[in-house]
């Protein structure tokens, strides 16, 4: 299983004007249709029921990448499945890479409690760290 990284560490890679999403670190947002009230700035969605066709094309894409944080609304089941898998598609790769493949380097992790707990940290202090937030559609989930 991956090891959890908290709110306020990712929140430090999120707010850091030298880092950028996709490069430095890549959140995989696993919601469904709920993606669409909230998420965190730079959040790639690839909802959970996606995961085993899409793992392959997103490491693909971001291999390069030191840093992919998993979450769902909570991070109890879909967001930890979604890293499960995730790592069982590059740990198949990394049997063929050649030495110095970024992959060897990279870090999966599962944000704890998940996007509510991120809407719980941060949407009274920093309503920024919460992109496209919907509250009256939040208030229906």
């Amino acid at each position: 299983m991956a090891a959890f990284i908290g709110a306020q560490e990712l929140a430090r890679l999120v707010r850091d004007p030298t880092k950028t999403a996709g490069t430095d670190y890549l959140v995989v947002d696993v919601r469904d249709s709920d993606f669409a009230v909230g998420h965190i700035p730079g959040a790639l969605n690839v909802p959970a029921h996606d995961m085993y066709a899409k793992a392959g094309s997103i490491i693909d894409a971001y291999s390069h990448v030191p840093l992919v944080v998993f979450h769902c609304m909570l991070s109890q089941q879909r967001g930890p499945k979604a890293a499960r898998i995730y790592r069982e598609v590059v740990s198949g790769r990394l049997k063929v890479a050649a030495d110095g493949d970024p992959l060897f380097g990279q870090t999966v992790r599962v944000l704890d409690r998940g996007f509510g707990g991120w809407v719980d940290a941060f949407l009274k202090t920093e309503p920024d760290l919460i992109a496209d937030f919907d509250q009256e559609m939040w208030d229906t989930l």
